[in-house]
């Protein structure tokens, strides 16, 4: 009598094949004393490979439901993109403004491309400019400021 939560699958091998002969020997003189049985063995072996893709392309689903996934880009989303590059590179571009006015002592935020720049820029002007300048129009916003 068949238990009902048991699923029998047959396997064959092809001895012509050299792969097959490889698995085939692995099969017939597998270790028992580390691997609980044949077929636990190959349970692993199989958990383990579709494990290592994520199920991408190994269900029948999975294919129709990534064509689902791909849609068409629409302007609008395009639209999207270049407005929030467009602020991001904003963003940038007046913290290094702001930081380069500052004499280069500024640093810009954690992250972004701008603070390798600024940590250049800050050494370079820590080894080129022993003599502090004085800028009138910085030290009026300064005086304004405080």
């Amino acid at each position: 009598m068949a238990k009902s939560n048991i699923i029998y699958r047959s396997y064959r091998l092809n001895l012509d094949n050299e792969q097959h002969r490889r698995v085939n020997k692995v099969l017939a003189e597998l270790n028992t004393d580390i691997h609980k049985s044949v077929n636990q063995f190959i349970t692993d072996a199989i958990d383990f490979y579709t494990n290592s893709f994520g199920d991408e392309n190994l269900l029948k689903g999975t294919g129709e439901q990534k064509k689902k996934e791909e849609e068409y880009i629409l302007k609008s989303d395009l639209d999207g993109i270049r407005e929030e590059l467009k602020n991001d590179v904003k963003t940038e571009i007046i913290m290094l403004l702001g930081a380069a006015l500052g004499g280069g002592a500024a640093r810009v935020a954690e992250g972004s491309m701008g603070r390798i720049v600024m940590e250049t820029m800050t050494k370079e002007t820590e080894t080129h400019n022993t003599e502090e300048i004085t800028d009138p129009t910085m030290m009026e916003l300064v005086d304004n400021w405080g």
